[in-house]
């Protein structure tokens, strides 16, 4: 007896609509799924190589330029020097531009889970060194993490500032939670102070 052709085709359909039926199903535990879906908590994390105290850490501030780290702490706030070669500024995190300085190198935001960082770029006062830097976002300005908040002339301001490195400093009660991801060499973007939450 020959098999027509339609009739094929119908089965090949019907036996792919059951296969992916039937590993959705696996996967959301409704067949009882395998050991590797049914593993939860720190065991899959360390299969993935993420850990549970990482994971529990949403909220950090990145990096705002590459370069090499060095902690700074003192009473009431939290930060960081960066040693950068770069000459962009990124947002640590998301949040609202509330101040920006009048030779436009340094910025005050608000973070989206409440603290207030600053990130400068050369720690001089001279007014004169406003013609090196231009600002890329605007006070009141709602920002993403990452967002380009600076640029500027590195090589003629190295010539005329001593310190040319960035600075990112969190102040008040929002900061105390604030854990430095690691020391060394890091890159924009990367994390660098992850932040605990509060413990009511």
């Amino acid at each position: 007896m020959t098999i027509p052709l339609w009739y094929g085709g119908v089965c090949a359909l019907a036996a792919a609509y059951f296969g992916f039926w039937y590993g959705r199903s696996r996967n959301w535990g409704i067949l009882g799924g395998t050991k590797e879906a049914e593993e939860t908590g720190e065991n899959r994390h360390k299969k993935t190589g993420v850990s549970e105290k990482t994971l529990s850490r949403a909220k950090y501030l990145a990096s705002p330029a590459s370069g090499t780290v060095e902690e700074l702490s003192d009473e009431g706030s939290r930060g960081a020097r960066i040693l950068t070669t770069d000459s962009k500024l990124f947002s640590p995190s998301a949040g609202r531009v509330l101040s920006i300085a009048p030779r436009g190198n340094a910025f005050l935001i608000l973070t989206d889970f409440g603290a207030e960082v600053e990130v400068r770029a050369c720690t001089s006062e001279d007014d004169l060194l406003d013609r090196y830097f231009r600002p890329r976002v605007i006070r009141g300005e709602i920002i993403r993490r990452g967002r380009l908040l600076l640029e500027y002339d590195r090589e003629k301001l190295s010539k005329e500032c001593e310190d040319t490195a960035t600075y990112l400093t969190a102040k008040g009660e929002d900061c105390t939670g604030m854990e430095l991801v690691g020391g060394g060499q890091v890159k924009a973007g990367d994390a660098l102070f992850w932040v605990n939450e509060k413990k009511e």
